[in-house]
């Protein structure tokens, strides 16, 4: 199935620290791991915790925002290693420092 549709509502927090040594790997993401906003929209935003429902040592921090409304799954941008700007981290992410610092996910 062809993921077309294009909108914009609003901007994507720039989690990047810096952009040498990063490593963006596409996992799957389901409806379930978004949140819902105030406009009804069910969105992933960037800077949030990924952990592989069927892998828990597969973890890792979405890249940029995914809007699932429309989509019961979806390919994502998750940063496996490099580093990121610890105060625009969701707090599930800031609290698997240590997992993500193991894996090459440095928060700073």
């Amino acid at each position: 199935m062809p993921f077309n549709k294009v909108a914009e509502y609003g901007e994507s927090e720039n989690i990047l620290d810096s952009a040498v040594g990063l490593v963006v790997k596409t996992r799957q993401a389901t409806q379930a791991m978004a949140t819902t906003g105030d406009d009804g929209r069910k969105v992933i935003k960037a800077g949030s915790l990924y952990t592989n429902p069927e892998d828990a040592s597969d973890i890792g921090v979405v890249f940029t925002d995914y809007d699932m409304t429309d989509y019961p799954a979806y390919p994502i941008a998750v940063v496996v290693e490099g580093r990121l700007k610890k105060d625009k981290l969701a707090s599930a992410a800031q609290a698997k420092a240590t997992e993500l610092g193991a894996i090459g996910v440095r928060l700073v």
